[in-house]
């Protein structure tokens, strides 16, 4: 019974969780139980105990005697996220080189050509996750799983932009296809120096959206 009432609070955590980062529940929104248990087909007590991981992750606040809501995006939070997963990322690529075998590389190319029909499809959600999955997989070839879960539990405001940022700044697909193809190219090739640089400057493009989208969206953003 126990496991089915955990399993049930992971359910209802990582499908709020999923609606905030995706901007389906937006910054400011109140999360009104009765509406969320109907939303999710969930009970009471899964939904409102998910809210307690869903704080630590600074992702809701609950104010009293007035509900619980959908934080605000914390820009600085975003931008120490993004500067850790430079810094990690730019040396689990080279990793990747030393130890990615044809497998690995087939993997890549897999993802890449999901990301090809995704554009095709303008399947905006498809593609967004499938950059997420190029990059995982980063973390895979270089045995570094433990570390991409941790970003992932810490980058939770970082995801909140890019979202936005991809939604509104009209990103541009087919160079982060080519981003992700020159990766590829230097982690076949060993070229480590190149796939470290090719990550820093991939992932540096946030910082420069970052004061248009506040700009565009103040209401989303903690002041």
């Amino acid at each position: 019974m126990a496991e089915q009432s955990e399993s049930l609070q992971d359910q209802a955590y990582e499908m709020i969780r999923e609606r905030i980062i995706f901007a389906e529940y937006t910054p400011g929104m109140k999360l009104g139980i009765k509406e969320l248990c109907e939303n999710l087909d969930l009970g009471r007590t899964p939904v409102r105990e998910s809210f307690l991981r869903l704080q630590q992750e600074d992702l809701v606040e609950t104010r009293p005697q007035s509900g619980t809501y959908v934080s605000k995006i914390n820009m600085r939070y975003a931008e120490a996220a993004r500067l850790a997963r430079e810094c990690l990322e730019s040396e689990v690529i080279v990793e990747c080189c030393a130890k990615a075998n044809e497998d690995d590389i087939a993997r890549i190319d897999a993802i890449i050509d999901a990301q090809d029909e995704a554009l095709a499809a303008d399947d905006k959600r498809r593609f967004f996750e499938k950059d997420n999955e190029m990059h995982r997989e980063f973390y895979e070839i270089a045995g570094r799983p433990v570390i991409w879960q941790w970003l992932n539990l810490t980058n939770t405001h970082f995801e909140r932009f890019r979202w936005l940022s991809a939604n509104t700044l009209g990103v541009d697909p087919e160079t982060v296809i080519g981003q992700h193809r020159q990766m590829r190219r230097a982690i076949a090739s060993l070229d480590t120096n190149y796939a470290s640089y090719l990550v820093r400057d991939h992932l540096q493009k946030s910082r420069y959206d970052g004061q248009k989208i506040v700009a565009a969206f103040p209401e989303y953003f903690e002041s």
